[in-house]
C-alpha cells in the first residue's frame, strides 16, 4: 500500500510523505486515543507538575466538543497528529487528565476589567446578547474567551517494545516547555480509555477465569455508560454518543465489592445488575458460581415497581432459592428444627439469650448457656452415651416451653437395667415405697420422656443427700463405671431446667428462660437449613434470605450462623489443599456487620478479610462507608458510590484511590445510578451512569444463551 502511494506521488515528495505519515498515523493506537483530533482539540497545556496540569482553552473550543463538564476526560500529547512517525521518542505518549476546576490566567484581571467596563457602555436597549460576540469586536471576543483548566494527571498511554497499548498509573516526564496539546476524547476514543486493560492485567484476570472454572475468558459486563455531571443536556445529548463501561466478571469472583450511596441512589439496582451479569457468565461457561443474598429489606426476594414489577427470583426462576424466617408461598423456611437439629438449636438460643435483656439468671442458666450439644464420635461410647442423655433432655426442655414438636415425635430415653434397678431399690426403702413409672420402651413421647427425667431428677437427689446423711461419696446414681456419677453436672443443670428447681430445690425460671425464642423453630423443617443453602451454592443457585420478615434478631444470629459455615466450609477446602467453591455473598447494611470496632476475629470481619483466598467474592452495602472497619476499606478492590450527603462519609471516601476528585459531585448530585466506580483492572475512578436492571433484556440473553447449549 505504501509503495503504491509513493509511485503516484513520485512528482511531489512532499506529498507523498504526507499521506504515508496519514496511513501511520491512522495505525497508531496512540492517535486513536484523540479521536477525530480536528474536532477535539481544546486547548494547550502551559503548566504542568508530576500530578496535575493547567490547560488554556477558550469558549470556541469547548462549543465545538460539547463542553467540557466537570471531572471529565481530556487526553494531552506532544506529537502532531498526522506526523505521528517523525515524533520525538520522549513525545510518543499521550497522558490522560481529568478536569478538576477553571483556573485564573494572569491576564484575568484585565479581562475582568474589559467585561465590567463593556457592560457599563451598554444602552439601556442593548440588555440582551444581540450576536455571537455580545457587541465585542471579533478581536476582544476571541481574547474574553480564553480560560484556564486545572487537571489531575491520571496516567500515560505508551505503546510497549512489543507493540501493546499499556497504561502507566502516572508521568515518566514533562517538559517545562510544554508542547502537549489538549483533546477531549469521545465515542471510541473515550470507550478505548475507559475500557483500556492492560495486557498482564488481562493475562492475571484469565487465568483467575480458568481457575474459576471458565473455559474461556467471560466477556466484560457492560455496567453503565459514562456521565461526567448530574446536568447532562451535552455531552449525553440525543447526538452524542453514549460510551459504555466495561466491567471484566473476574474482578469479583474472590475480591471485595463496596456499593455506597444513600437510600434511593440506585445501590440495590447495582447489586441486581452484577447479580445478573454474574448468572449469566456462568451460564455461558456452564460452570457453578453460588450467589447468596442477605437480603434485609425484602428488595431482592420479591418484585417491586423499581423492576417493571421483577425481581431476581423472577429473572432466574430455575436458578433461584428464597427463604424466609416465616411460612410464605414460594419461600423455604429459613428456621432451624430446633429437636431435630439440636447443636444448631442450642447455638442460636445461646447467642440470642446474649443479647436479649432477659431477667432470668442462675449458675444452672449461666451452665446451660455455655454448654454444647455438638455429637462427638460414635466410637468414644461414654461420650456419645452422655450427649444423647443431655440431647433428649434438651428435646423435654423444648416441650416443655411450648416449641411446637413435628409430628409422631419419640425422645430416646436411658432405661438401661442398672440404672432401672438402683431407682427400684431406692423406691422400695422408701416409707411407704415410691411408686416409679419406668418406660417401657426406649423411644417414648414428649410427655413420658419429662417425667421420666424428673422423677430421675428428685431419685437423684434424693441418694445423695441420703449419702450425705451416711458420710460416703455422695455421688447420686451411679453410672456404669464404678464410683462415678450417672447424672454429671452438666446434665444436672439440664434436669434443673426442665423442673424449674436448682439442686437445692429452690425455684428459678428454668425453662422459661427460653420461651422467646418460639418464632425461630419451625417443626416442618426436617434438614438443616444451613447445609441446604450450602448445597444449592454448590449448584450455583442464587440464593436469597429474606430477612425483612420474622424477628429483627434474626439478621445478626441465624445470617452470622449460615456466613460462619460458609466461611469455615471454604476455609477448611482450602488447607485441604483443594479448590473451594465459587461463592458470592452479598450484605445490605453492612456497617451493622463489619462496623469500625468490630473484633477482626468475628465471622465477618473474617469473611471480608480473609475470604478472598478461600474463593468467597464479598459485596457489601452501605450509607455509612465511615463506619465500616478500616481494615476492610483499606482491602477493597471494587468500588460504586452514588449520592453521600455527609462531610465526614465523604472524607472517609476520599482517601482512597482518586476518589477526592469526586467529593463535591458526589454531595451534590442525587440522580438515581449515577455512580463513581473504581474496579480491580480499572486504575482510576471512571464516573458512569449504572444500567437500570431490565428483566427482559435479562431474559432475553438467558433465551439466547440456552439456545446455543442446546445446538
Amino acid at each position: 500500500m505504501l509503495a503504491s502511494i509513493n509511485n503516484q506521488h513520485r512528482e511531489n515528495g512532499m506529498a507523498a510523505i504526507d499521506i504515508i505519515n496519514t496511513v501511520v498515523t491512522n495505525e497508531s493506537a496512540l492517535v486513536k486515543l484523540l479521536g477525530d483530533f480536528d474536532s477535539s482539540f481544546v486547548g494547550y497545556v502551559y503548566g504542568m507538575r508530576f500530578d496535575e496540569a493547567l490547560v488554556l482553552t477558550n469558549d470556541a473550543f469547548k462549543q465545538k466538543v460539547n463542553g467540557i463538564p466537570h471531572n471529565s476526560f481530556l487526553v494531552a500529547a506532544g506529537f502532531h497528529p498526522e506526523r505521528y512517525s517523525d515524533a520525538h521518542v520522549i513525545d510518543r505518549e499521550v497522558v490522560l487528565l481529568r478536569v478538576l476546576e477553571p483556573v485564573p490566567l494572569p491576564q484575568d484581571n484585565d479581562f475582568v476589567r474589559t467585561r465590567i467596563e463593556h457592560h457599563q457602555r451598554r444602552k439601556v436597549n442593548e440588555k440582551y446578547p444581540s450576536d455571537a460576540n455580545d457587541g465585542l469586536d471579533p478581536i476582544t471576543a476571541v481574547e474574553l474567551q480564553a480560560g484556564g483548566l486545572r487537571c489531575s494527571v491520571l496516567g500515560t498511554f505508551f505503546v510497549d517494545d512489543n507493540g501493546q497499548l499499556r497504561l502507566g498509573s502516572d508521568i515518566e516526564n514533562f517538559m517545562s516547555l510544554s508542547r502537549l496539546r489538549a483533546f477531549k476524547p469521545r465515542a471510541d476514543a473515550l470507550a478505548a480509555i475507559v475500557n483500556h486493560v492492560n495486557p498482564e492485567v488481562l493475562a492475571k484476570a484469565a487465568d483467575e477465569a480458568n481457575k474459576a472454572g471458565f473455559k474461556k475468558m467471560p466477556s466484560p459486563i457492560h455496567i453503565g455508560s459514562v456521565r461526567y455531571t448530574s446536568t447532562a443536556r451535552l455531552h449525553r445529548g440525543k447526538d452524542e454518543p453514549k460510551v459504555d463501561v466495561l466491567i471484566q466478571p473476574t474482578d469479583f469472583l474472590a475480591r471485595r465489592t463496596a456499593v455506597l450511596g444513600m437510600t434511593r441512589t440506585g445501590k440495590s439496582n447495582t447489586v441486581k445488575t452484577t447479580v445478573s451479569a454474574v448468572a449469566l457468565a456462568a451460564m455461558t461457561d456452564d460452570i457453578s458460581v453460588g450467589q447468596l443474598i442477605f437480603d434485609i429489606n425484602g428488595e431482592y426476594a420479591n418484585a417491586n415497581h423499581q423492576d417493571d414489577g421483577s425481581s431476581i427470583a423472577d429473572v432466574f426462576p430455575d436458578q433461584t432459592v428464597r427463604y424466609r424466617a416465616l411460612e410464605a408461598a414460594g419461600f423455604e423456611d429459613l428456621r432451624t428444627n430446633f429437636y431435630r437439629e439440636v447443636d444448631q438449636a442450642l447455638n442460636l438460643i445461646q447467642s440470642l439469650f446474649k443479647v436479649d435483656k432477659s431477667p432470668y439468671s442462675g449458675q444452672d442458666l449461666d451452665t446451660f448457656m455455655s454448654s454444647t450439644l455438638e455429637e462427638p464420635d460414635a466410637s468414644d461410647r461414654s461420650d456419645h452415651v452422655r450427649w444423647e442423655r443431655r440431647k433428649a433432655v434438651f428435646q423435654c426442655i423444648l416441650h416443655k416451653a411450648g416449641y411446637p414438636a413435628p409430628a409422631r415425635l419419640t425422645v430416646k430415653v436411658p432405661n438401661a437395667t442398672k440404672l432401672v434397678s438402683q431407682i427400684s431399690r431406692w423406691a422400695q426403702a422408701q416409707t411407704p415405697p415410691a411408686t416409679i413409672n419406668v418406660p417401657s420402651s426406649e423411644y417414648v413421647s414428649l410427655d413420658e420422656a419429662s417425667a421420666w427425667f424428673e422423677q430421675l431428677r428428685a431419685v437423684n437427689l434424693a441418694i445423695r443427700a441420703e449419702q450425705q446423711e451416711q458420710r460416703v461419696p455422695a455421688i447420686g446414681l451411679e453410672s456404669s463405671t464404678r464410683g462415678n456419677p450417672w447424672v454429671d453436672p452438666e446434665l444436672e443443670s439440664y434436669l434443673n431446667i426442665l423442673a424449674r428447681k436448682n439442686s437445692r430445690g429452690n425455684d428459678f425460671g428454668g425453662y422459661k428462660a427460653i420461651t422467646n425464642y418460639k418464632v425461630y423453630h419451625s417443626s416442618r423443617r426436617s434438614s438443616d437449613v444451613t447445609q441446604e443453602v450450602i448445597s444449592h451454592l454448590d449448584a450455583g443457585k442464587i440464593v436469597i434470605l429474606d430477612l425483612s420478615a420474622g424477628p429483627v434478631e434474626i439478621r445478626t444470629v441465624l445470617s452470622e450462623r449460615i456466613a460462619r459455615q460458609i466461611f469455615e466450609r471454604q476455609m477448611a477446602a482450602m488447607h485441604r489443599g483443594e479448590t473451594p467453591k465459587n461463592v458470592v455473598l452479598y450484605v445490605e447494611e453492612a456497617h451493622n456487620l463489619i462496623g469500625k470496632k468490630a473484633d477482626l476475629d468475628q465471622t465477618w470481619p473474617r469473611i471480608a478479610k480473609e475470604g478472598a483466598k478461600a474463593r468467597i467474592a464479598f459485596v457489601y452495602a452501605t450509607q455509612e462507608p465511615s463506619s465500616v472497619h478500616p481494615n476492610i476499606l483499606a482491602n477493597t478492590e471494587n468500588w460504586f458510590v452514588t449520592h453521600l450527603n455527609n462531610d465526614d462519609e465523604l472524607k472517609t471516601l476520599g482517601k482512597f484511590y482518586d476518589f477526592s476528585d469526586f467529593i463535591g459531585s458526589l454531595k451534590a448530585a442525587q440522580d438515581v445510578g449515577f455512580a463513581r466506580i473504581k474496579t480491580l483492572s480499572a486504575p482510576f475512578v471512571i464516573p458512569t451512569q449504572i444500567n437500570r436492571f431490565s428483566p427482559d433484556a435479562i431474559k432475553q440473553q438467558i433465551a439466547v444463551i440456552s439456545a446455543a447449549r442446546n445446538r
